[in-house]
């Protein structure tokens, strides 16, 4: 049975433009897990992730940026647009920032 995932407006948006660098894959609310990304892709070229999939990324080498958006170059040679919900919390950065992951609790 097939699964039908309904893509936020803010990617089928994304997905009609047209970007100097390659684009193989469109990662929506994307999240810094250093030195990688985890977010839910959508139009993966490479086609080994479906539609709405969380995936992580392979260690982010670059980010570089175009008009309002920003695409994250990989180790893997993939390179994936970011699209957030509002806004680009990535603009201006060439690299991921190195980002401590939330701790829960507290500590002895």
């Amino acid at each position: 049975m097939a699964i039908v995932i309904d893509w936020p407006p803010a990617v089928l948006y994304a997905a009609r433009l047209t970007f100097k660098a390659p684009v193989s894959g469109i990662l929506w609310l994307p999240e810094i897990e250093y030195p990688c990304l985890t977010g839910r892709v959508f139009m993966d070229l490479s086609g080994r992730f479906a539609d709405g999939r969380l995936i992580r990324t392979s260690e982010v080498r670059e980010l570089i940026e175009e008009g309002d958006y920003t695409i994250a170059r990989t180790c893997g040679r993939s390179h994936y647009l970011l699209v957030e919900a509002r806004g680009n919390s990535f603009a201006g950065l060439r690299r991921l920032p190195r980002v401590r992951p939330f701790l829960s609790g507290s500590v002895h």
